[in-house]
């Protein structure tokens, strides 16, 4: 119980120091979309990763994570439609926590990943929903195959970094069939649909 209240005690007081001083205390400040800066952002490579998930014969869903990525977009709360992104995915650096595996899915029956090494988002339209949604039109870019796709995209807020730098914080959804891009291998036992989760933070430049 002392060493709860003794470290309540500190947060407060740090809490109260950084507001006195002047310096920014990190975190977010406000999940509206009105609230975010214009301008360009990056993303941040250490706060940023994608996950597929996939049916494996019935039985389970297998995550597929792509660690490795980098980006850009530029927003205008006066204007959100005329915001763009452009996403670029290191196939290569994907991981299932199964070195076998791993192998298999950066060989030329799956990723090509020698041939393939990136795959690509970039958006054409963004539309709000309300004020922390908004669905984003593009074109995502695999094994070659470009396709139009939908992102459906939550903003889980905006706010100061831990370095000061003003930061914001999405996170994307969508669903593609892995045969529109011509990954057909194992069909149907392992499934057609996939399931993508992107997380990002971008820090503004």
């Amino acid at each position: 119980m002392k060493m709860k209240t003794r470290y309540a005690a500190w947060s407060v007081a740090l809490a109260l120091t950084a507001i006195t001083s002047g310096i920014a205390v990190a975190g977010v400040e406000a999940i509206d979309g009105s609230n975010v800066a214009a301008g360009s952002y990056e993303i941040d490579p250490s706060h940023a990763s994608v996950a597929a998930k996939v049916d494996h014969l019935g039985f389970s869903t297998t995550t597929v994570r792509f660690p490795k990525l980098a980006g850009r977009l530029t927003y205008d709360p006066a204007h959100p439609e005329a915001s763009t992104v452009d996403v670029t995915i290191d196939t290569a650096s994907l991981t299932s926590d199964w070195a076998a595996r791993d192998a298999e899915l950066r060989g030329a029956s799956f990723f090509n990943t020698a041939a393939f090494p990136t795959a690509r988002f970039t958006a054409s339209a963004l539309t709000p929903v309300d004020a922390s949604h908004a669905r984003v039109s593009g074109q995502l870019t695999l094994l070659g195959v470009i396709k139009p796709v939908v992102l459906d995209v939550t903003l889980r807020g905006t706010g100061t970094g831990m370095m000061g730098d003003r930061r914001i914080g999405f996170e994307g959804h969508i669903s593609i069939m892995r045969s529109d891009f011509g990954m057909k291998t194992f069909l149907p036992a392992i499934g057609d649909k996939v399931d993508v989760v992107i997380d990002a933070e971008f820090t503004k430049k």
